[in-house]
């Protein structure tokens, strides 16, 4: 049960037990603050018929499509196939990704919101001074156009994940899932704790490789399976099951960060390797055949998708490819966190789970909200200015 309680803490990325080797236990950094605790009760509340964990129908596309048709809605002109490379005071530069020979275009713009994870912003985007072809940053030559993949590594992330996103070709074989559920290491206070080293790790494999090779019960992992709530998560008679495995998040190699972003994210992605991924995905598909009808499962996947830190890295432009963002110890949890505006400009304002209030949907939504009301003051008080 302690177990199973202190699981909701990876829903912020971060590990449940003190980190003997960090200052105060980590807590400050990546050990979670015993106040989230709470996020079970409030979760598992036997009364309260709002507790629990809600999802849209359709997937979280939908999510997006409605922000979209809002968006279109209102007037909003969307620029598709674009790609922002620079930001400054002044507005933005843009490549066309429909044109490989394309020269960079100028966007002239009053505020600035950035919505790509801020300690990658500010590293691979923001040049503040807005003049000539080129400028330095850190050291390095930063040619206009540029596409870049680096980050600010002073500090602290959540954890990384493998997902298997796995399409199956028939709905009963998993049966025994429900749509969420969690999959602990137990038996002793020791493993329990140990099972959680993987998210502190710059390698899964070797954590848990020992004299008698891989050990397939040395790490948590949740899966999910949406059909049991969603029919439209699968085609008819067919199923759709993601397990979600914790792991370090990218460690920060200056060498990649100098390169062209697609050979920086390839280096990235060859930390998770498939020799990597397939001892992984073995553990886990051994775990899950202590259920009935999942001894077999390996051979009902008629199709796979693999999530690593690097291609979240490739699809998302997050930090260190967490998908949780920044992490939230005391060090950078509410006041602590990055703000929504730039140091650098004041028209330039930040939004997503890397600023405040923090990650997770309900977050990053009161966030945007928060920041929408400081975009239309500061434009309310340049209109005035101006007058």
């Amino acid at each position: 049960m302690r177990a199973l309680a202190s699981f909701q803490d990876l829903y912020v990325g971060l590990e449940p037990y003190r980190d003997s080797t960090k200052f105060a236990g980590g807590v400050v950094g990546k050990t979670a603050p015993a106040v989230f605790g709470l996020l079970a009760a409030l979760e598992l509340h036997p009364t309260n018929k709002k507790a629990g964990v809600f999802a849209p129908i359709g997937g979280f596309q939908a999510v997006s499509q409605a922000f979209e048709k809002l968006a279109l809605d209102s007037g909003v002109e969307i620029m598709y196939q674009m790609t922002v490379t620079e930001v400054t005071r002044d507005g933005v530069w843009l490549l066309n990704d429909d044109d490989s020979d394309s020269t960079p275009q100028f966007m002239k713009g009053d505020c600035m919101v950035i919505n790509a994870d801020l300690p990658y912003a500010t590293k691979s985007l923001m040049r503040m001074d807005g003049t000539g072809d080129t400028t330095s940053k850190d050291g390095e030559d930063w040619k206009r156009g540029d596409r870049r993949y680096d980050w600010d590594d002073t500090l602290e992330y959540s954890s990384g994940v493998i997902a298997f996103h796995w399409s199956i070709d028939n709905r009963t074989t998993c049966d025994e899932l429900n749509t969420h559920n969690v999959f602990m290491v137990a038996s002793s206070r020791k493993k329990m704790e140990d099972s959680w080293s993987a998210v502190r790790c710059s390698n899964v494999v070797e954590e848990v490789e020992g004299e008698g090779g891989f050990d397939p019960e040395s790490f948590n992992f949740y899966v999910h399976r949406a059909s049991v709530v969603d029919e439209t998560a699968a085609p008819k008679n067919c199923d759709a099951v993601m397990a979600l495995v914790p792991c370090r998040s990218l460690l920060r190699d200056r060498g990649l960060s100098n390169l062209p972003r697609d050979q920086c994210i390839a280096g990235y992605k060859e930390t998770y390797n498939d020799e990597y991924v397939g001892k992984i995905r073995d553990a886990v598909l051994t775990r899950l055949a202590a259920l009935e009808g999942l001894d077999d499962l390996r051979s009902h996947i008629v199709d796979e998708v693999v999530d690593t830190p690097g291609s979240y890295a490739d699809l998302y432009n997050v930090a260190a490819g967490s998908p949780f963002a920044l992490s939230h110890g005391f060090g950078q949890l509410s006041l602590t966190r990055p703000g929504h505006r730039s140091n650098d400009a004041d028209n330039v304002f930040f939004v997503g789970a890397s600023t405040r209030p923090g990650n997770g949907v309900p977050l990053v939504l009161i966030g945007a909200k928060q920041l929408a009301r400081k975009v239309l003051q500061k434009i309310n008080n340049t209109v005035q200015d101006q007058r």
